[in-house]
């Protein structure tokens, strides 16, 4: 069988997209099967959550980086290609490394004559890729929900749920407390979930979830701390305070309020793991890596003469949070907003928050 090239794998990618979103976990457990099921050769953080998941990983992989991790990061979508989807130590995946990784999950594929997804190819080939490279740590975002997401099926007892709100309905549910279900499902046997509250619905789903399955269930607001300080000319400051430590005026440099609950879920969940593994992460290393985490697409400002701002909330409370940000953070007299959307979004309330 002839080698594709690095244009021929992507578009042999990209042609499983109109496959469309197809939630179950049958296919994708037979592909990771046959590829020796790499998902289980490494311990993995697990973020869910409707907004912040993209941050919160990013915060994660810098101060597990920093404490001396090597460590898989596999998120979406992406911005720029396709390899930035999968990094280790924040190294996309090259042009060699995409052609071998379809190559042989394609391989795969094609021999189980099953069907799969675009973003089930995908998280097969994070998988595979962080078990070839023999990372120390992985870093998963869930696509879409978890229940049935092809990343619940990676290995670890630590998940992440950010804030919640309501996306994907046609795929989650109407409700917010079946939205919260698919999300918190993810949650692992005996493990131990760190979680923003939200509203007493979420709050409760969380916890009846996390009892069923004897996981240790922590609380942002109960069980850790975050207060923040937003000014207009300075960057935002943080104190993080749980039941071992406090941390005064961390400097965090993703811009915007919401930042503060990210950093504290990503800071909770690395500290666990290190006492987990037998490592300290330095108040040092905490600082640096707050400081130095980057995110493309969030509040990020891409121009300063005018003031561009690029964000890519794609739902109503996302923009909500990001408008108030916006407004708490920059003068200004005029704004031009360019706004572009999937045609399942909910583009009149989105557009009412701006």
């Amino acid at each position: 069988m002839a080698t594709l090239t690095a244009e021929e794998s992507l578009n042999y990618l990209y042609s499983l997209i109109p496959k469309g979103i197809k939630l179950g976990l049958k296919n994708i457990s037979a592909v990771l099967n046959e590829l020796g099921n790499p998902q289980l050769n490494t311990p993995s953080i697990h973020i869910a959550g409707t907004n912040g998941k993209g941050s919160t990983a990013a915060f994660c992989e810098s101060i597990l980086r920093n404490a001396g991790y090597k460590v898989g990061l596999y998120t979406s979508p992406h911005l720029n290609h396709f390899g930035e989807r999968i990094q280790i130590n924040r190294i996309p995946l090259s042009e060699s490394e995409v052609i071998q990784l379809v190559a042989k999950v394609k391989n795969v594929v094609e021999n189980l004559k099953i069907p799969i997804t675009f973003f089930e190819f995908g998280t097969a080939m994070a998988f595979l890729h962080f078990a070839e490279q023999e990372t120390d740590v992985n870093v998963i975002e869930v696509g879409m929900g978890g229940r049935l997401d092809a990343t619940s099926l990676c290995k670890g007892d630590i998940t992440i749920i950010t804030s919640i709100a309501k996306d994907h309905t046609s795929y989650l549910g109407s409700k917010i407390e079946e939205i919260t279900f698919e999300k918190a499902s993810v949650i692992k046997e005996g493990g131990t979930v760190f979680a923003i509250k939200g509203s007493k619905k979420v709050h409760e789903v969380i916890k009846n979830i996390s009892d069923q399955k004897s996981a240790n269930a922590q609380f942002l607001g109960e069980h850790f701390v975050v207060e923040k300080t937003l000014g207009k000319s300075s960057p935002l400051l943080i104190t993080y305070q749980n039941h071992d430590v406090c941390l005064k005026d961390l400097e965090l440099s993703l811009a915007g309020g919401f930042q503060a609950s990210n950093a504290a879920l990503a800071l909770s969940a690395c500290l666990h793991h290190a006492r987990k593994t037998g490592k300290e992460i330095s108040e040092q290393s905490i600082r640096t890596s707050l400081k130095n985490t980057s995110w493309a697409g969030r509040m990020e400002v891409i121009s300063s003469r005018p003031t561009i701002l690029l964000d890519i909330a794609h739902n109503p409370a996302a923009v909500k949070e990001m408008a108030k940000s916006a407004q708490k953070l920059f003068s200004y007299t005029r704004v031009i907003v360019i706004y572009g959307a999937m045609k399942d979004k909910q583009s009149d309330e989105m557009l009412q928050k701006l």
